[in-house]
């Protein structure tokens, strides 16, 4: 981490980029990053997966060289986007990981404990398999049937809560007659 301009003694020689334009070719990044080609960049490695799309981690051999490059080119304008460099935190990395797994732990208890589970999904006749999917698909709000001509309830509230809300936004006619 950088306090009052110094560097910490464990800080590793690796930034991490963000607001990269997609379509960004490698061999522009090293001309970014390294203009002179002085081979001051060991690595770049760009995000290729959707989350990650956008963004690359650029390794360098010191970390003078990428406390330079942090402070020219945060911010920078490069391809019409303002570019975000940061010190790349390896403690970030594996804590969302974790999270991550602690999160997708959590959703399956969520759903082992809020599916329904029927007596007919434990046996193995199609039928069976049929009956227990259809019984997850019912919608458990009870809607007003539709009688021929009118409409159901809840579309004609919706209707009239649309109604009301356009009126009050347009102009009411005055029954006065105002001569001047």
């Amino acid at each position: 981490m950088i306090r009052a301009g110094k560097i910490a003694p464990e800080q590793l020689p690796i930034l991490f980029v963000k607001n990269l334009n997609y379509e960004v070719s490698s061999d522009a990044l090293w001309k970014l990053f390294d203009p002179g080609e002085d081979g001051l960049i060991r690595q770049i490695r760009q995000g290729i997966s959707v989350e990650a799309k956008g963004t690359a981690y650029v390794v360098f051999w010191n970390v003078m060289d990428a406390k330079n490059a942090l402070e020219k080119l945060n911010g920078y304008n490069f391809q019409n986007r303002y570019l975000v460099v940061l010190w790349h935190q390896p403690e970030k990395t594996l804590r969302s990981k974790d999270d991550l797994q602690a999160r997708k732990d959590n959703l399956a208890q969520l759903k082992m404990k809020h599916v329904p589970s029927s007596p007919a999904s434990t046996k193995t006749s199609s039928t069976a398999t049929t009956a227990s999917t259809m019984s997850i698909k019912k919608d458990p709000i009870s809607v007003a049937k539709v009688k021929k001509g009118k409409t159901d309830d809840v579309a004609g509230h919706a209707r009239k809560v649309a109604l009301n809300f356009v009126r009050g936004l347009l102009p009411q006619k005055s029954n006065k007659l105002c001569m001047t």
